[in-house]
């Protein structure tokens, strides 16, 4: 294998992470983390909704518009939920994941807690998922909305991170069985 490829798909050698030592389909785990980031990030910044007077809004909107023009008319809430929801979570869920695979090294604590951490938000992230997939057909049928490729962007990329997050808890358990075995 070229070593740009494996310093892409391992990390740096001198570590010992998990992405070292995943086998198989894991070991391109890291890659796919990249391309949930690359997908959240169009699906954050490209045209989401066009609307024609749903909610009072008239336009093409991107998520980080819609929440701008909901801050301005208003409706802070929803626009803060929308970006803890859709934009922190996942941004949170993805560099936790990072760390786990690329940073740290299996023998330290940092690596304990952030696998804590990452079960959390893998629960919270499949939450989310149902909440965007259930928002998109109430939003898909009204008369007034058109959905764009972003939309389907967000879906593929908290369905692509929860895969991830499923995919790192077997390798997660692996090394915590072999640490508990140790002491």
């Amino acid at each position: 294998m070229h070593w740009v490829l494996e310093r892409i798909i391992v990390g740096r050698a001198d570590r010992q992470t998990i992405a070292k030592y995943a086998v198989g389909p894991d070991r391109f785990l890291g890659v796919g983390l990249m391309l949930c980031a690359a997908l959240l990030g169009l699906g954050v910044t490209q045209p989401l909704v066009t609307s024609g007077g749903f909610m009072g809004l008239q336009g093409q909107y991107s998520l980080l518009a819609l929440m701008a023009e909901f801050f301005k008319s208003g409706r802070g809430g929803l626009a803060l939920s929308l970006a803890v929801l859709l934009v922190l979570l996942p941004v949170v869920l993805l560099s936790t994941a990072f760390d786990i695979w690329y940073k740290y090294e299996l023998a330290s604590d940092k690596f304990l807690r952030k696998s804590a951490l990452l079960r959390h938000l893998a629960r919270a992230i499949l939450l989310v998922l149902a909440l965007l997939i259930g928002a998109l057909v109430f939003v898909g049928q009204q008369a007034a909305i058109t959905l764009h490729l972003a939309a389907y962007y967000l879906v593929i990329t908290l369905a692509l991170q929860r895969l991830a997050a499923a995919r790192l808890q077997p390798l997660l358990n692996a090394v915590q069985f072999v640490e508990e075995d140790k002491s």
